[in-house]
């Protein structure tokens, strides 16, 4: 029991550094004393603390994901990931060699898994997600968020000063690397966070009840020409807008009295379910389907069984994913959009190369929780990652403008109906992260088969 509540705790304490507690510090305090546990023990011990340390890390940060449906969709969740957390007590053990390599490079397959499975994963709790506000951030752009669970768990397997030494000082030379990026043309950009009436699943149950809202928002608070591209969130547009022409004539026409490109969010059916960013610039111009689909929220697998377990289960219609990425053009502006849960997925990084990156989402089905805050801060580490600035706008908060830096310039209240207007920098060039950064976990994979192999060679 003793080590069942130690792995726990160093879990928990690891839970601290997200939002809403948002200590960076805790992360690696966590994995370190995560790791001093494991050289100590036997395997059926470090199996016991390193399950426990998952649950940890994941029971606390993803609660929100039960708001509304329930506790036992949140307790699969948490008690099925934290298996991958057993993966560094397979390969890290008392008195082995290469034990701090193995955990470094392990801990990075802990990452990897946790956002690719199982289905297309959950990578909600990666703990390189919490570095934005400390030293490790000027890994991002030229890493990738993979390098920061790197330098992480080294920092974690230091035994002395002299240890510290070496990746304190790897950070500090890689703070100095030029950014290829550039700057050139500002941007006006208005987000429209038009909020709603009921928080949760039935935040649009009566039918353009949200499209109102955000249709009514940006006629009060915005006018002609005040804005170069005007934005609104996943779900603005609550009714199909193909089988409703009242609707797409009405947004036509708010452009037109605006003169201003408008990108909202909505959902389709076609035949089934697609969720979309569509560009009116008057008339509708282009369409992106989200690609990355939310599992049991977009899709449910394992249909039948998710029936019997819960009784939301036949609320979920199964969406159609999107295949391929587009680039959004109006004027002299291009940019690209993620919707909600893909700024999840790492693959989308290296595409992040237009002018600048537009994520839009809906927290209305979380209520007031963590999840608001937890959201906007991967969106942070995004903007690092690509160097580009981020407006993100939500249907209820927190709608923000993000620098390329990570800084939250302005933002408007959670649950508050209003326009954010923001000037913004288009960007040019790629990041070193966004060409090299996906490297990174293939070459955790080769050192843990190196270190494997002469382990199995030291036998002989």
């Amino acid at each position: 029991m003793i080590k069942a509540l130690q792995g726990l705790f160093a879990g928990f304490v690891a839970s601290f550094a997200f939002e809403p507690v948002g200590i960076w510090l805790f992360a690696v305090v966590a994995l370190f004393f995560w790791y001093r546990l494991l050289i100590k023990r036997s395997l059926s011990q470090r199996l016991i603390t390193s399950y426990f340390f998952g649950l940890g890390v994941l029971l606390p940060t993803q609660i929100w994901t039960g708001t509304y449906v329930g506790n036992l969709p949140w307790l699969i969740l948490c008690f099925g990931q934290a298996l991958i957390f057993l993966l560094p007590a397979l390969l890290v053990s008392r008195g082995q060699r290469f034990n701090a390599l193995a955990f470094v490079a392990s801990y990075v397959l802990v990452e990897l898994l946790l956002r690719t499975v199982p289905f297309t994963g959950f990578g909600w709790t990666r703990l390189s997600f919490t570095q934005v506000d400390s030293p490790l951030v000027h890994l991002y752009p030229v890493f990738g968020t993979a390098a920061v669970a790197v330098f992480m768990a080294w920092f974690a397997v230091t035994t002395n000063v002299k240890n510290f030494a070496l990746p304190a000082i790897t950070v500090f030379l890689i703070s100095l690397i030029p950014n290829p990026v550039v700057f050139t043309d500002s941007v006006r950009v208005a987000l429209v966070q038009g909020g709603v009436v009921n928080l949760g699943l039935g935040f649009n149950d009566k039918p353009k009840e949200v499209f109102n809202r955000h249709l009514n928002t940006s006629n009060s608070e915005l006018s002609i020409n005040q804005a170069d591209l005007i934005v609104w969130p996943e779900n603005a547009v609550d009714i199909d807008i193909f089988k409703n022409n009242d609707v797409m004539q009405q947004i036509t026409q708010l452009s037109s009295d605006l003169s201003t490109p408008i990108l909202i969010g909505g959902v389709t059916n076609s035949p089934k379910p697609r969720n979309q960013s569509m560009l009116f610039d008057p008339e509708l111009q282009q369409v992106y389907t989200k690609r990355y689909l939310t599992p049991f929220g977009e899709y449910l697998p394992l249909r039948a069984i998710a029936e019997r377990i819960s009784t939301y289960a036949n609320q979920v219609s199964d969406f159609t994913a999107g295949e391929n990425p587009i680039l959004f053009e109006s004027d002299n502006l291009t940019f690209k959009a993620l919707i909600c849960y893909e700024l999840l997925d790492d693959r989308f990084v290296q595409e992040n190369n237009a002018d600048f990156l537009i994520l839009q989402t809906n927290n209305a089905t979380f209520g007031d929780t963590a999840q608001l805050a937890q959201q906007l801060n991967i969106a942070r580490v995004r903007a690092v990652e690509s160097s580009r600035f981020i407006p993100y706008v939500s249907t209820t908060g927190i709608t923000s403008f993000i620098s390329p830096s990570g800084e939250i310039m302005s933002k408007i209240d959670k649950f508050k109906s209003a326009v954010l207007l923001g000037k913004i920098e288009k960007a040019n060039g790629a990041t070193y992260a966004q060409k090299y950064g996906w490297l990174i976990e293939p070459l955790a994979i080769i050192a843990l088969l190196f270190i494997l192999m002469l382990r199995f060679r030291g036998r002989d």
